[in-house]
């Protein structure tokens, strides 16, 4: 055989890499949206936040007031160290990673007096005289259920 060139042997890998095509190049992937999430708590979405994971979630999670507050999860963790210390969530699963709350004992008793109070304001206000029947078939009902 005959030994070629170092010009020769470059010609050569050039032109067949040439017919192969060009150079594969590799996917990015799928890219995500980038949320933009709060990272300090307004007043106003403060306040909310105290009001509504109790009354409103049964299961809270960091992630689950992270996609309901639009907050970011450090805010969300010290949300729900601030819930735990008023006591208006108890732990379901206490851990590190992935800490499951519910509302607690207190926050569920003070949610029904609410509702009882106000189903008595409503009572109050919208007492009406029941109405009497019209016709003799239910005028006749009603004295049997009378009797």
């Amino acid at each position: 055989k005959i030994q070629k060139s170092k010009a020769a042997k470059l010609l050569a890998a050039q032109s067949s890499s040439k017919s192969k095509g060009k150079k594969k190049k590799w996917s990015k992937g799928k890219l995500r949206e980038k949320k933009n999430n709060r990272v300090v708590f307004t007043k106003d979405l403060y306040q909310k936040f105290l009001v509504d994971v109790p009354k409103k979630l049964k299961v809270i999670t960091i992630y689950n007031l992270v996609e309901n507050f639009k907050i970011n999860c450090s805010l969300a963790r010290r949300g729900i160290r601030e819930l735990l210390a008023k006591g208006t969530i108890t732990p379901v699963v206490p851990s590190g990673t992935y800490a499951v709350y519910t509302k607690s004992a207190k926050a569920v008793a003070d949610e029904a007096a609410a509702k009882k109070a106000g189903a008595e304001k409503g009572a109050e206000k919208g007492k009406k005289q029941p109405q009497q029947k019209k016709g003799k078939a239910k005028a006749a009902e009603t004295e049997e259920a009378d009797e």
